[in-house]
């Protein structure tokens, strides 16, 4: 969860308002290149012309004069460069665009903060949920099956034999389930987890909106307590998991 992310905040569209980096970093390299090999152009140059030099067979410096090429490089390193600033001033220009999105005042931080709490908070609530059903119907589904294998073994003869086998196996699998995926366990745990979260979206309603640094303290603060109970979570899932199945 991101105390500082907008409803129309998209992850995507981000990575779409910032430059690629290594852009702007082969630019740059880019423009350097051009302007020390024009500089190296222009010294050859001068020496070429001052020397005057018999042994420089070259077609190009014999149909083009060096100090055209030279110029012509300055010139291309010149609209690099250019191109680099303006790359620059782009980036600072989504930059801006992007600090913007970000809470500004400390009633949008808190209102930021109340929604991601209460989206933990239903997410453990989902969780018990769907465990506390799933303990009541493999609970149910043992009694009614014991009951029937109970019922089927009475009247032998009469029922098929492939009914009692059968309700037996089902009574043998919904204890395993209960038993290795700890449905039990894991639906106290996760409303457990429901009650604490409940605790911090109500901690997140007296959150103060009359200074900012002070606002976004706390909530900063309360979500360092909603990881401290993922990681408290965490913990007793999967170390009381380790130890139940060495």
């Amino acid at each position: 969860m991101d105390l500082f992310r907008k409803e129309d905040d998209d992850p995507a569209q981000l990575r779409k308002m910032t430059l690629p980096r290594r852009y702007r970093n082969i630019a740059s390299m880019l423009s350097i290149t051009v302007v020390v090999f024009s500089v190296f152009l222009i010294s050859l140059g001068a020496l070429i012309e001052f020397f005057q030099p018999e042994f420089f067979p070259n077609i190009i410096l014999d149909k083009v004069p060096l100090h055209y090429i030279a110029w012509f490089m300055i010139t291309f390193g010149i609209i690099i460069a250019a191109i680099n600033v303006v790359l620059a001033a782009r980036r600072e220009i989504e930059q801006e665009r992007t600090e913007s999105m970000l809470p500004s005042d400390a009633v949008e931080t808190k209102r930021q903060t109340l929604r991601d709490l209460r989206i933990h908070r239903n997410s453990y609530a989902r969780s018990s949920k769907v465990s506390q059903h799933l303990w009541n119907f493999l609970t149910l589904g043992i009694i009614v099956l014991s009951g029937l294998s109970s019922l089927f073994s009475a009247y032998g003869p009469v029922v098929p034999k492939w009914l009692p086998m059968t309700a037996s196996a089902l009574v043998a699998l919904f204890g395993v389930l209960m038993v290795q995926f700890r449905v039990r366990d894991v639906w106290q745990l996760r409303e457990q987890g429901r009650i604490e979260a409940e605790m911090l979206v109500a901690d997140a309603h007296l959150i103060e909106t009359t200074d900012n640094l002070a606002t976004l303290k706390q909530a900063v603060a309360l979500r360092k307590r909603a990881h401290a109970l993922e990681m408290k979570q965490l913990n007793q899932l999967f170390v009381e998991t380790t130890e139940a199945n060495p």
